[in-house]
C-alpha cells in the first residue's frame, strides 16, 4: 500500500512540475497590474438594457440573489432586464 502513495505522490509532482511557472514567456516584461478603479468601467444606464429597482438586489425563483447597480444620477438601482432569465421572476416587462 505504501509504494501505491508513492507512485500516487511522484505522479501529482510530475503534473505540477509540467505545469509550469509564472514568469514571463519570450522575454516580455510582465505590465503591471491596474488598479481596481482603473478596470472598472462606470456601468450606466440604459433604458432598452435596464430597469430601475427599488432594492439593491432581486431574488431569482431559483434562489440566486442578483444585485443591481446604484445610479447617482437617477438616485435609483437598476439591473438588466432579463436578469434572472427563464427562470424568473420578470424583473421589468418590456
Amino acid at each position: 500500500m505504501r509504494s501505491w502513495n508513492m507512485k500516487g505522490l511522484w505522479l501529482a509532482g510530475a503534473l505540477l512540475a509540467g505545469c509550469g511557472g509564472t514568469e514571463p514567456q519570450d522575454g516580455q516584461a510582465e505590465a503591471a497590474a491596474p488598479e481596481l478603479a482603473q478596470t472598472e468601467a462606470a456601468l450606466e444606464y440604459n433604458e432598452d438594457l435596464h430597469c430601475i429597482v427599488m432594492t439593491p438586489s432581486v431574488r431569482c425563483n431559483n434562489g440566486l440573489q442578483m444585485y443591481a447597480h446604484w445610479s447617482d444620477a437617477l438616485g435609483h438601482y437598476f439591473i438588466p432586464r432579463n436578469v434572472c432569465g427563464s427562470i424568473g421572476p420578470i424583473v421589468c416587462p418590456l
